[in-house]
């Protein structure tokens, strides 16, 4: 079976923020040379997916710059490829969607349009790699009307994520949904990724635009799992929801891990594309001194980076300390300047003998193109 996937590049940049106010979701740095877009479209490609389309809201230039027509992940095609879904509302129809449910009503055309069998729906919030093919097959293989993945986690204490949570039967069924604003306990987490039917899926649209519905994963998915087959998809790999800026941070830190690093990059079967940039290699001075940091390439490094992802382009000038840190690209460390648990958006600079700091838990946020 053909199978389009349907990617929702905007629908999570208020849980971010500090890193979405220039950019979407999809379109965040991750992991010194990738963006969160990244790991969505490599999974496709790699599942046999070669029709994408991303629905757009706002700030979405940089993601278009990064995509571009879609080479650098096999989808520059004259049939399928990838598509970017720009905004569409009707003259006199209000505001631009604010929800999954209606951003897919907005691109009801491309769906119409496409002859795809299967339509897969997932977000790009969450740092993974996803074996899709497995969740298509399964979804096949069971006769499920939809398949919803989950993560099966436990918490100690009570966690805010405002996520969607599921209810399963022996055979697997989901028998109920519900929205955990509070997380505590064990709890089947859904992730946001979808497989059901094109057709199915245009009904459903239709059916909700009719009613008003507002939410597909609050309104429309509890009113459907008592007449239709929604079965659950459990993923046990490794997973980071970007819900924060320390989720973000420890999601970077999280790759310093040999484990992580191998689980998410080792795989031969499920490689991790994106956008090729051509640059220098990296130039380490004299004094250089770096342990256990991931650094891209462009950067020049003269001082001491310790627990860090450094992203292209970045300099550390001569006496700079950086510690458990993640700077962006093009960003500057002068002479004895001293960071430890940063976050440095792009372009950023701290000046020369400046010492600044956060804590664990707390990183310390310097902004898109700001001066300390």
């Amino acid at each position: 079976m053909r199978v389009m996937g349907l990617v929702f590049s905007n629908i999570h940049d208020q849980s971010l923020p500090e890193m979405t106010r220039w950019r979407t979701i999809a379109s965040v740095p991750i992991a010194s040379r990738y963006r969160m877009v990244d790991f969505v479209l490599s999974n496709m490609v790699n599942s046999g997916i070669m029709e994408v389309g991303i629905i757009t809201k706002t700030k979405y230039n940089s993601l278009m710059k990064h995509v571009g027509s879609g080479r650098d992940w096999d989808l520059d095609r004259k049939h399928g490829g990838v598509s970017i879904i720009s905004p569409y509302v009707e003259a006199g129809s209000g505001a631009l969607y604010t929800n999954r449910l209606e951003a897919m009503i907005n691109s009801i055309g491309s769906l119409e349009s496409s002859s795809s069998d299967l339509v897969l729906l997932t977000d790009c919030d969450i740092l993974a790699n996803i074996p899709l093919k497995d969740i298509v097959e399964r979804h096949i293989e069971s006769g499920a009307d939809v398949t919803a993945v989950f993560k099966r986690m436990t918490f100690d204490t009570p966690k805010h994520m405002g996520r969607i949570g599921f209810e399963l039967d022996g055979d697997n069924r989901v028998v109920n949904v519900t929205n955990l604003k509070e997380i505590s306990g064990t709890n089947n987490i859904s992730m946001n990724i979808w497989v059901l039917n094109r057709t199915l899926l245009i009904n459903i649209l239709r059916e909700s635009s009719t009613y008003g519905f507002r939410s597909f994963s609050k309104d429309v998915l509890p009113r459907q799992i008592k007449r239709i087959n929604v079965k659950g998809y459990e993923f046990n790999g490794y997973t980071k929801a970007l819900t924060d800026l320390n989720q973000y941070f420890e999601a970077n830190m999280d790759v310093l891990k040999p484990d992580i690093r191998r689980e998410l990059f080792g795989n031969v079967d499920y490689p991790v594309y994106t956008k090729v940039k051509d640059s220098a290699p990296t130039k380490y001075g004299d004094k250089a001194q770096v342990k256990n940091s991931l650094i891209s390439d462009g950067c020049i490094i003269e001082g001491t980076v310790e627990n860090s992802v450094l992203f292209r382009g970045v300099r550390v000038d001569e006496g700079a300390v950086i510690k458990n840190s993640v700077i962006l690209n093009d960003s500057i460390i002068e002479n004895n300047a001293s960071m430890d648990y940063i976050i440095m958006d792009k372009r950023a600079i701290a000046r020369r003998n400046r010492v600044i700091a956060g804590c664990e838990g707390h990183p310390f946020f310097i902004g898109r193109d700001e001066v300390l």
